[in-house]
């Protein structure tokens, strides 16, 4: 009897083992997730270009003709655009749109910002190809995409909102511009064709 005992304990303890190794094959202790983009982009943004700085400098109200919609005399302010590791292979052009906060009643101007603002100016983008103005919302002509690298210029300048008011008889004239600092946002995007 002894003996039989020790065979049905060796099956158990085999069965045993076998249930146990099939358990631990099966056992999920974690998971792998994936995930990506893929997109019909023919370049990518230079880092410079993602986030930047454009210091518009000082100017005097004297700088503005007192014309709605004239741009200071002072002169504007360059500034530009670099998009890298382009293919061109499938793309080979590209546009680029400004948009953000509107000034006042002018849609194709940009407004400030935050508090404190000066009152009666934006600024308006122009293409540095050609001079014109570049209205927000509004995509530019296309540009040709070279293999690499690609920079693509534009200028910036303040541009009078609101004219001056005359002086009549005993009541002083107002200034349509007023003084301080000025703060602007623009967001792009650069469209692919």
């Amino acid at each position: 009897m002894f003996h039989k005992f020790g065979k049905y304990t060796a099956l158990c303890g085999s069965s045993l083992l076998i249930v146990m190794a099939a358990a631990t094959a099966q056992a999920a202790d974690g998971q792998v997730e994936f995930t990506g983009t893929i997109n019909d982009n023919a370049c990518t943004i230079n880092s410079e270009s993602v986030k930047k700085a454009v210091d518009m400098g000082q100017v005097r109200i004297a700088d503005f003709p007192n014309t709605v919609g004239a741009v200071a005399t002072a002169g504007a302010t360059p500034f530009s655009i670099s998009l890298e590791n382009c293919s061109g292979s499938t793309l080979k052009n590209a546009s680029i749109k400004f948009s953000g906060q509107q000034a006042g009643t002018d849609a194709t101007v940009l407004g400030m910002t935050g508090d404190n603002q000066v009152p009666g100016v934006g600024i308006q983008i122009n293409d540095a190809r050609t001079g014109n103005k570049l209205p927000l919302n509004t995509a530019s002509n296309d540009y040709v995409l070279r293999p690499q690298s690609n920079t693509f210029d534009f200028t910036a300048s303040y541009v009078r909102l609101v004219a001056d008011t005359a002086a009549s008889g005993e009541t002083p004239g107002v200034r349509g511009i007023g003084t301080g600092k000025v703060n602007a946002l623009a967001s792009f995007d650069v469209t692919y064709k």
